[in-house]
């Protein structure tokens, strides 16, 4: 049974003896970090190697993995922000529910002494009964009409506010993912160090001759070797950082076991042609077009809102007629005459704001167009960048850094060609980890500049 790369073939057999090999070696140095050591080991071969794919770790394992789908389900489950984009829209719709709402009718009441007056009989009677309801003739429907485009808005706001949290769920996975196959690579790093100029693991040399090591040469392997470890210090104290950001993100707690998948090659875009079509539909773009919506109305509601609302008058009075009490009952409508101030200013500053949105959503188009073509040129470029390191760096320095260690043993090369030829190996493989985690940041802004959403429509519940 063999374990297919888009390269080579490797046999499970042969992973397996490679395993036992490495445990033989540890064994007889008496390493205490042997388990540890191994699993960073074999993490780095899948990352750098290609062995096998993230189901094969997760099955090896038999823990759970993290995956970037599931960071962001976790993300969107417990960020503040979606609670309070969701708090935005709820306070919008209150505002939708007031705007449609008529003003409260008034009652005015008045009493005097004038019936007493008239009969004789003296005392303070109630004499009059005043209601007035205000008449919003066409404020309503332009106050509804602005508010409902608030509240669109608001939602587009908290789609973009989602966009936002993935790609921030992004940056910290990815980056754990990156740390820890660099403290992978750094501990493959100094188990090879260590063993330069050492006997084979497994007891017995392969040839009788013994390689011989200058003062000089010894000195430089002990400080090849402290380079080694020096790495694997940085490469730790990046993943703890990196482990400590993630669990935050997340809410994890400090002693909770962290597993990625491993950090693979991202994915190559779809045409460009398909995101700038898609562009219309961004939430950041549809917001800027409900807030010139919601503008356009607000100039409506200003102009509605120039005069004060005429009111509908409804009067019963008590009153002495012909010698007798008598009650009158009445209508009338009172209104505003526009003799001194006519409210232009907020019509004019409405007509502003609403000139404002409309450039906005101008130069967001423009901006987002930007941005959408340079995440998608940057991504194309790294991808191409990692499969260029990939197929025509990291095989030739392999096999370069296996030779030089060949010949190094058997004293036909020098140590400066196996230190040239070792940087040369690991800097390589250093390099295309870096070019796997660019390739999936630059995935992360084409997705935010298209307004692609991991989820896939999907609702999540705050």
């Amino acid at each position: 049974m063999c374990i297919h790369d888009a390269n080579d073939n490797f046999c499970v057999q042969s992973l397996v003896k490679m395993i036992c090999v490495y445990s033989r070696w540890h064994a007889l140095k008496g390493c205490r970090m042997f388990h540890k050591n191994l699993f960073f080991l074999v993490t780095g071969m899948f990352v750098t190697g290609g062995l096998v794919t993230a189901p094969s770790l997760i099955a090896m394992a038999g823990t759970n993995t993290w995956t970037l789908e599931a960071v962001v389900q976790r993300t969107m489950e417990i960020a503040p922000e979606i609670r309070t984009a969701e708090a935005e829209i709820a306070a919008r719709a209150g505002e939708l529910t007031q705007a449609g709402a008529w003003p409260n009718p008034t009652v005015d009441l008045g009493a005097d002494d004038s019936l007493g007056q008239e009969d004789g009989s003296g005392g303070t009677e109630l004499t009059q009964i005043t209601l007035s309801q205000p008449l919003p003739l066409r404020r309503l429907a332009r106050q509804r009409a602005a508010a409902r485009a608030n509240l669109e808005s608001a939602r587009e706001n908290r789609r973009y506010q989602r966009l936002l949290l993935e790609s921030e769920a992004s940056r910290v996975f990815r980056a754990l993912q990156h740390t820890e196959a660099r403290v992978a690579l750094a501990r493959s790093r100094l188990d090879l160090a260590e063993g330069f100029g050492r006997p084979e693991p497994g007891g017995k040399a392969r040839d009788p001759l013994v390689r011989y090591l200058t003062p000089l040469e010894r000195i430089r392997l002990a400080v090849l070797r402290e380079e080694a470890r020096q790495a694997v210090m940085v490469a730790e104290k990046d993943y703890q950082k990196a482990l400590a950001e993630f669990r935050s993100l997340l809410a994890l707690s400090a002693d909770t076991a962290v597993q990625t998948a491993p950090l693979d090659l991202a994915a190559p875009p779809p045409e460009l042609a398909g995101h700038e079509q898609n562009l219309e539909a961004h939430p950041l773009l549809a917001s800027a077009r409900r807030e010139v919506e919601a503008a356009r109305a607000g100039v409506a509601v200003a102009e509605s809102q120039r005069f004060a609302d005429p009111e509908l008058n409804l009067f019963r009075e008590r009153d002495y007629l012909n010698g007798e009490r008598r009650d009158v009952t009445g209508v009338g409508i009172s209104f505003q005459i526009p003799l001194w101030n006519q409210n232009r200013g907020p019509v004019a500053k409405a007509r502003a704001e609403a000139l404002r949105a409309r450039a906005q959503v101008e130069l967001r188009q423009r901006d987002m167009l930007t941005s959408l073509r340079q995440s998608y040129a940057e991504l194309a470029r790294v991808i191409e960048q990692a499969r260029r390191t990939r197929d025509n760096l990291l095989e030739p320095a392999r096999q370069v850094f296996d030779l030089t260690r060949r010949g190094f043993t058997s004293g036909e090369l020098n140590l400066l060609a196996l230190v040239d030829a070792n940087n040369t190996h690991f800097e390589a493989q250093s390099r295309y980890l870096d070019l796997l985690k660019e390739a999936h940041l630059a995935g992360a802004e084409l997705r935010l500049a298209a307004g692609i959403s991991l989820l896939e429509e999907r609702e999540v519940q705050p």
